[in-house]
C-alpha cells in the first residue's frame, strides 16, 4: 500500500473521529482488511513528524517529561497537513503583510507550541503551559498561528483572555476576525461587545463548530463565562477540546491576594474557569513571566505552567530593550549590543513638571505648559512621518505615544496643549517659517543611519509632503473615560482606509499589550516601582519596517538606565531557560533555577511574590561576583584585612600551589568554615543585596556543610596601557603570600560617578574553570565549555570555588573603552580593592535541585503594589449569541 496515501488516511481519521494514532491505525487496518503491519511505514512516518514537531531547539523549551501519565507525555501533532484550511488562510494573509519576512519563523515556532498542547483526541487530558516572548515582538502573530493550527488539528472552543482593558480586547478581536475567524465560526464576542449571554451553548458545542470568545480579564465577564461553561453538561464539555489562551498572562491572572490562603478575584475566576475544562490546554503568553513563575507549583488548581515553558526566539528584525538601550555584559566574554542613538533626554526638572499632584482635586486643575523636550518630540514626529511619506510609505499609519501619568484627568489637559502646538506648527508652516522643522531634520535624521533599510530623502523631498502630514495630524486620548479612542480602522467618505498621523495620550490602556501602529516617537516619563510593569510599558519595542532609523524615545536618563538593566534581566532569564532545556529538567525545577537569581528576576509586586519563600532558591552550582565597590570609606581597609586573614587561614590548612607565569595561587580542599568566616568578615556593597553574607553562609552551613572549596588568588600578568598607549603601574597588594600580588585592571563605568565604582564584571568565562587541572581543560571542546555548570558538575567533584581578585586603585579604561572614551573612567579609590568571585558547590543530585538544597533569598529591591493592578472600568456592550445559529453562516 502507498505509505503517503495511508498516512493521509490515518491523520484524517485521527482528526475526524478524535482518535489517537494507535486507535486510528487499528480501525483503519480493520476497515481495509489488512494486518496492521502493512500500515507500519505510514505509522513510522507520522511518528517521525511528531518527534520533529516536539523538538525544542528553536524555540527553546522546558518540558515536564518526568510524568507517569503516558497520555500527557505522548506526542501527537505532526505539523501542518495539506488541506489545513485555517493555517493556510492565515499563512497567505501573513505573506501579504508587513510580517512576510518572518512567516517561516512563525510557522516553525507555532508548530513547536501546538506540539506541546494536550492531544485533542484524548478526552479528560489537560495541560498547562507558558510561552515567553518579547514585548511587541509578534506574540499575537504566534498565538494566532497556534489557534489556526490547533483548530485544524481538532480543538473546537477557543477562549482568549485579552488583558484588562477594552481597547486591547477589541484589538485582539479585530485581529482574529481578520486572520482566522469567519462567519463559519461561532463568535461569542464581537468587535464592540464582550462576553454576554450565550443561549443553546450545549447545542453549539455538540455540533462541533469552531467557537471563539475574546474576553477581558474583568470579574463580571469571567463570571459570565464560568457560569456559561458550568451550565453545559460535562459529557458535552469533555468531548470538546478547549484551548484557553491567556494573553498578557502575568497581568491579573497570578494570585495577588495578600494572604496566602486567599485568592484575588480574577485569579479565583480564572482557576474556576480552568476547572470547568475537562479536556484541553491552558496556554499563557507573556514577555514578562516573573509573576507566573512565582505561582505555587504545588497547587494543582492554579495556573502555574507545570507541563511546559517555551521561549520564543528573538527575530532578526526586532528592536527590543537590548537593541535600543544596550545592556551590561554578563561577563567579560559577553558582547551585547551597545544600543542605538535613539534615546533623548528629558531633564528631571521637566519630567517633574509633568507629574500631576496626588490630590484628586488638584489633578483636576493640573495643566502645565509643554516643556521644550516635548515640543522637540512632537516636531520630530511630524518630520519623521514626512520622511516616511517621502520614502513611499504614504498608506502607513504613523503614531506618537505620550505617557506621563496613569491618572486620566491630566490626559485631557495634555491633549489640548498638544492640539494647540499642532495649530502653531501648521501656522508656522503656512507662513513659510520652516526653521524649526529643518533644524529637527538636520539634528535627527541621520543619527541612526546604520540600521536604515531605505535611503534618507533630502530635506527638499521631505518638505514637499510635510504640509500634508501637518494637515492630517490629530491628537487622541486613549483611556477608560475617552470617547475618541485610537482607531486604525477608520475610512474616509469614499470608504478608503485612512493612514493615521496620530498623537496618542494615555496611561494604563497604552501601557500593555496594545499595539500602536507605526510608532515613531515616544515621550515617556512614567516611572514604575516594578520592573515587569515598566518593561511592558515599552510600546516602542517591535518591528519598524522601512523606518528602522526614525524611532526616537524621550525619557529621563534614569529611566533609560532602568531599561538597560531590564535588557540584562531578559537575557539572564532566557539563558536559564536554555540551560534547563539542556538539563532536561521540568518546569517545576526550572522555577527553582530561575529563583537562583532573585535580585534579577523577582521583579514583581510583593503581593505576587508570596511563593518566593515556598519555592526556595538553590545556590547550588551558581556563580556570583562583586562588581560594585566603595571608592571611599572603611569598607576598603576592612576587606583588605579580611582577605589577609583569610589567606593566612588557608595557608594553615593547606599549601598554596603557585602558577608564577600567570600570577595565580591556588589552595585546594579548604574547609567550609574558613570560607564562611571570610564571607562574614567581608563588606559587600549595599547595592548588591543579593550578595548577602547571612544568606550565603546560611545556605552553605545548612546544605553544603560537607563540601570542600578551592581558593584561587588571581593577579594580573599583563601590563595595562591607557588611551595614549602609556603603560600604567597598577601596583601590588600584600596578602601574606610568598610575594605581593599584582592588581588587576577594572576601570569603572562613568555612571554613577566617583565614590561608587561599578566595574560591570569582575570575572570572565574562563574563571568558571580556574581551579581545574590543565589536562581536564584540554579535553573539553568549545561547545562543552559553553555550559560551565555541567563542566563543574562533571569535573570539580562537588567543590566550591572562591576567587580573590585584587583590583587596582589606578585602573584605567583599556581596549575599546580607552579608544572610544564614552563609558569608562579612571578608578578613584583611596587604595586597592578586593573583589570576590564565588562559585557555589554543586550539591544537587542528577542535575535536579532537591528540596534540601533550597534556601530563601530576598530580592535586592523593595517592590510595591502598582496602581495598574486596579481593575479598569468595563463599559463595553455585551454580546448576545444563539448557539443554534452561531457558526452556520447565518449570523
Amino acid at each position: 500500500m502507498d505509505p503517503a496515501f495511508v498516512r493521509d488516511l490515518l491523520i484524517a481519521r485521527t482528526r475526524r473521529h478524535h482518535e489517537t494514532l494507535e486507535e486510528a491505525a487499528r480501525m483503519t487496518a480493520e476497515g481495509l482488511g489488512v494486518p496492521i503491519a502493512e500500515l507500519q511505514p505510514a505509522i513510522d512516518s507520522i511518528r517521525a513528524d511528531i518527534d520533529r514537531a516536539q523538538l525544542l531547539d528553536s524555540p527553546t523549551g522546558v518540558v515536564d517529561r518526568h510524568t507517569e501519565d503516558e497520555a500527557r507525555l505522548a506526542g501527537w501533532y505532526t505539523g501542518p497537513e495539506p488541506g489545513d484550511a485555517f493555517w493556510e488562510k492565515l499563512r497567505e494573509r501573513l505573506k501579504s503583510s508587513s510580517m512576510a519576512d518572518v512567516v517561516d519563523e512563525i510557522d516553525q515556532a507555532s508548530t513547536k507550541v501546538v506540539a506541546q498542547l494536550s492531544n485533542p483526541n484524548v478526552q479528560r487530558l489537560k495541560k498547562k503551559g507558558l510561552v515567553v516572548g518579547y514585548v511587541q515582538s509578534g506574540k499575537t502573530a504566534n498565538y494566532t498561528a497556534v489557534m489556526a493550527k490547533a483548530a485544524d488539528a481538532g480543538f473546537k472552543l477557543f477562549i482568549v483572555l485579552a488583558g484588562l482593558h477594552n481597547n486591547l480586547r477589541r484589538q485582539t478581536q479585530v485581529r482574529l476576525s481578520k486572520d482566522i475567524v469567519d462567519s463559519d465560526w461561532a463568535s461569542l464576542t464581537t468587535n464592540d461587545a464582550d462576553f454576554g449571554n450565550v443561549i443553546n451553548g450545549a447545542a453549539m458545542l455538540s455540533r462541533g463548530v469552531h467557537a471563539v470568545a475574546v474576553v477581558k480579564k474583568n470579574p463580571s465577564r469571567l463570571q459570565k463565562l464560568r457560569n456559561w461553561l458550568r451550565d453545559i453538561p460535562e459529557d458535552i464539555r469533555q468531548s470538546v477540546p478547549i484551548l484557553i489562551l491567556d494573553d498578557e498572562a502575568d497581568q491579573a491572572t497570578p494570585n495577588s491576594a495578600a494572604a496566602r490562603q486567599r485568592r484575588s478575584e480574577i485569579n479565583r475566576l480564572a482557576t474556576e474557569i480552568w476547572a470547568e475544562v475537562p479536556t484541553g490546554t491552558y496556554l499563557g503568553y507573556t514577555a514578562t513571566p516573573f509573576a507566573n513563575i512565582f505561582m505555587d507549583p504545588e497547587d494543582e488548581t492554579d495556573l502555574y505552567p507545570s507541563d511546559f515553558i517555551i521561549d520564543l526566539p528573538r527575530p532578526e528584525a526586532y528592536f527590543g530593550a537590548e537593541r535600543v538601550f544596550g545592556r551590561e555584559p554578563l561577563d567579560d566574554a559577553d558582547e551585547p549590543d551597545p544600543g542605538l542613538d535613539m534615546v533623548r533626554d528629558v531633564p528631571e526638572l521637566e519630567a517633574d513638571g509633568l507629574r500631576p499632584p496626588s490630590s484628586k482635586d488638584a489633578r483636576g486643575e493640573f495643566d502645565p505648559e509643554l516643556p521644550d523636550s516635548l515640543n522637540d518630540a512632537v516636531t520630530w514626529f511630524i518630520v519623521a512621518t514626512a520622511i516616511r511619506r517621502a520614502r513611499g510609505q504614504i498608506d502607513k499609519h504613523s503614531s506618537m505615544l505620550v505617557h506621563t501619568t496613569h491618572f486620566v484627568g491630566p490626559h485631557f489637559a495634555m491633549r489640548d496643549r498638544i492640539t494647540a502646538l499642532l495649530h502653531t506648527l501648521r501656522d508656522e508652516w503656512e507662513q513659510h517659517r520652516t526653521d524649526r522643522f529643518e533644524k529637527s531634520f538636520i539634528n535627527e535624521s541621520a543619527r541612526v543611519k546604520e540600521v536604515a533599510t531605505r535611503p534618507l530623502p533630502t530635506w527638499d523631498e521631505v518638505a514637499v509632503v510635510l504640509g500634508e502630514v501637518l494637515a492630517g495630524a490629530r491628537v487622541v486620548v486613549d483611556n477608560g473615560y475617552s470617547d475618541d479612542r485610537l482607531d486604525y480602522e477608520r475610512v474616509d467618505s469614499d470608504g478608503r482606509p485612512i493612514a493615521e498621523t496620530v498623537v496618542a495620550i494615555g496611561g494604563g490602556t497604552l501601557s500593555r499589550g496594545l499595539t500602536l501602529e507605526g510608532l515613531v516617537v515616544s515621550y515617556f516619563t512614567r516611572t514604575s516601582n516594578t520592573y515587569d510593569t515598566l518593561l511592558q510599558m515599552g510600546r516602542w519595542f517591535g518591528y519598524r519596517p522601512g523606518y528602522e532609523d526614525l524611532p526616537r524615545i524621550w525619557m529621563q536618563t534614569s529611566l533609560a538606565d532602568e531599561f538597560r538593566f531590564l535588557a540584562l534581566v531578559e537575557e539572564e532569564i532566557r539563558l536559564d531557560m536554555r540551560h534547563m532545556e539542556r538539563m532536561k529538567a521540568t518546569p517545576r525545577e526550572m522555577g527553582v533555577r530561575v529563583r537562583a537569581h532573585p535580585g534579577r528576576l523577582a521583579i514583581v509586586a510583593r503581593n505576587k511574590m508570596r511563593h518566593a519563600d515556598v519555592v526556595r532558591v538553590s545556590y547550588s552550582g551558581t556563580r556570583h561576583q562583586t562588581f560594585i565597590f566603595e571608592e571611599r570609606g572603611p569598607a576598603i581597609d576592612q576587606n583588605l584585612k579580611a582577605a589577609q586573614v583569610f589567606i593566612q587561614r588557608c595557608s594553615e590548612v593547606t599549601s598554596a600551589v603557585k602558577e608564577a607565569k600567570a600570577k595565580r595561587w591556588q589552595f585546594n580542599d579548604v574547609p567550609r568554615e574558613v570560607i564562611t568566616e571570610f564571607l562574614d568578615a567581608y563588606a559587600f556593597h549595599p547595592d548588591q543585596v543579593s550578595l548577602r553574607a547571612d544568606h550565603m553562609v546560611g545556605w552553605i552551613e545548612r546544605v553544603a556543610a560537607e563540601a570542600s572549596w578551592n581558593v584561587v588568588v588571581a593577579g594580573s600578568s599583563k601590563p595595562a596601557k591607557d588611551a595614549s598607549g602609556r603603560i600604567v603601574d597598577l601596583g601590588t597588594v600584600d596578602l601574606g603570600l610568598d610575594e605581593e600580588v599584582p592588581t588587576v585592571n577594572r576601570a569603572p563605568l562613568k555612571s554613577p560617578g566617583v565614590g561608587t565604582a561599578n566595574i560591570k564584571a569582575l570575572l570572565s568565562h574562563p574563571d568558571w574553570f580556574r581551579d581545574l587541572a590543565e589536562e581536564v581543560l584540554d579535553s573539553l571542546s568549545a561547545e562543552e565549555k559553553k555550559i560551565p555548570q555541567t563542566v563543574r558538575r562533571d569535573h570539580a567533584d562537588g567543590r566550591g570555588l572562591l576567587l580573590v581578585y585584587p583590583v587596582s586603585k589606578d585602573s584605567v579604561p583599556m581596549g575599546k573603552a580607552a579608544k572610544v572614551g564614552t563609558t569608562r573612567r579612571n578608578m578613584e579609590a583611596e587604595s586597592h580593592l578586593i573583589g570576590l568571585g564565588i562559585i557555589f558547590p554543586d550539591v544537587d543530585r542528577d542535575g535536579i535541585a532537591t528540596e534540601a538544597t533550597y534556601y530563601s533569598v530576598h530580592p535586592d529591591w523593595e517592590p510595591v503594589v502598582e496602581d495598574d493592578d486596579e481593575i479598569p472600568v468595563d463599559n463595553e456592550a455585551s454580546a448576545q449569541v444563539d448557539g443554534e445559529t452561531a457558526g452556520t453562516g447565518e449570523v
